[in-house]
């Protein structure tokens, strides 16, 4: 990559971040600085991707570092109660995104009191454990969460909402207490974004198969509705925490006046359960999605897809973790070897992986994984067009620095 575009790159975060930063009164910005109730904090992400067999995200059996993040973020606390914060982001993975700088999540958020409080604007949408965390690199310590439930290609889509939602924490007993999530909103679907990608394939697709003529300029998915509600259960037990949450979901593609295809989610549910005890941590996920997908009025999904998985971290030393991953997913949950009639042939993805982290100082993490896959969920079919392979390979690594 040239120079210039590092630079472009560059230019349009620092626009976008002194613009909102210029959105706060003079004064007000020059006392927070002394009184530090305006934080800035950021992190860059460099990586190296390689496949063998099948290409995962884009085009990686070559390799590439097309693995890059830059991300900015600014939190003002206003009052006691009152927060305005939002984050700019630029991403560049393999295919999934071409390289915008975007508004990851931005809020204006009144905290009422422990048990009650309120978010308006682009808020992150609860899914699982890390769903509202997967910016945060340096909290975890693999490179890509589980693809089963975290599955990267709609990362983009489904970090977070236009809308608003309902949160706080409710003490049940001396035992255990509750942090509660309502929320509502729409989701934006950017235009070089996989979802939006994949629809063109879709119609590239009829035309061929039923010698049609239709364009794919002017394709517009469009959210009708999201919403969905999470709990988060914290026993007084030290190291232990559990999920569980709830997403319905409403989808539409047009071409011009007429509709493509549609998806409804009925219902994505995820049950969490994480323990960590000394120099050990554990975590299990395990989630159904119940939804029915229609292309050109034709059905070609109904049911509910499955996943699951379990991973284990060890930590020898503070800066040093290991990790083992067992991930799978099920297009269909009642028939999980069922063969698909398109390219994906493969409708299910059983992923076994190791991963390395280590700690090089307060701000720098370096990691390293493998993962070893059978099956092709998960848009293989898109990344691999002549035809995607039952068993194949993909490691990365990674560079972190955070402030």
């Amino acid at each position: 990559m040239s120079s210039s575009f590092f630079l472009s790159v560059r230019s349009q975060v620092l626009v976008l971040m002194t613009l909102f930063c210029l959105l706060l009164p003079a004064s007000l910005w020059a006392i927070d600085l002394a009184g530090d109730k305006v934080q800035l904090h950021g992190f860059l992400t460099q990586g190296y991707m390689e496949s063998v067999e099948n290409n995962f995200l884009g085009d990686t059996i070559d390799g590439t570092f097309r693995l890059t993040e830059i991300g900015l973020n600014i939190n003002a606390q206003l009052t006691d109660q009152f927060r305005l914060g939002g984050q700019a982001l630029y991403s560049h993975l393999p295919e999934e995104s071409k390289g915008k700088v975007r508004a990851d999540w931005l809020v204006a958020d009144y905290h009422f009191s422990d048990p009650f409080g309120v978010r308006l604007g682009k808020v992150k949408m609860p899914m699982g454990l890390y769903n509202m965390e997967r910016d945060s690199d340096f909290l975890r310590p693999l490179i890509f969460l589980p693809q089963s439930i975290y599955d990267e290609t709609l990362r983009d889509s489904w970090q977070a909402l236009w809308g608003g939602d309902m949160y706080g924490n409710l003490l049940l007993s001396k035992w255990v207490d509750i942090d509660y999530q309502l929320f509502g909103g729409c989701i934006q679907y950017e235009d070089d974004s996989l979802v939006n990608l994949a629809a063109m394939e879709i119609v590239s697709r009829y035309n061929k198969q039923y010698s049609l003529f239709l364009s794919t300029g002017d394709l517009n998915r469009q959210n009708n509705y999201a919403y969905g509600a999470a709990l988060y259960f914290n026993p007084s037990l030290k190291g232990l925490r559990g999920a569980m949450t709830l997403l319905v979901l409403d989808d539409d593609l047009w071409l011009n006046e007429s509709q493509v295809s549609s998806l409804r989610i009925k219902s994505k549910l995820v049950a969490s359960l994480e323990y960590s005890w000394k120099k050990f941590s554990w975590t299990a996920e395990y989630s159904e999605t119940d939804r029915r997908q229609e292309q050109f009025q034709v059905t070609t999904l109904d049911g509910p897809s499955q996943a699951w998985y379990m991973l284990l971290s060890y930590s020898p030393i503070k800066a040093l973790t290991f990790s083992l991953l067992y991930d799978e997913y099920y297009r269909l949950k009642n028939n999980h070897h069922a063969v698909s009639i398109s390219k994906n042939l493969y409708p299910w993805r059983k992923d076994l992986a190791a991963a390395l982290r280590y700690d090089i100082a307060e701000n720098w993490t370096f990691k390293a994984e493998w993962h070893t896959v059978d099956g092709t969920a998960l848009y293989s079919g898109y990344f691999n067009p002549q035809g995607a392979e039952r068993y194949w390979q993909y490691g990365a690594l990674k560079l972190s620095f955070n402030f």
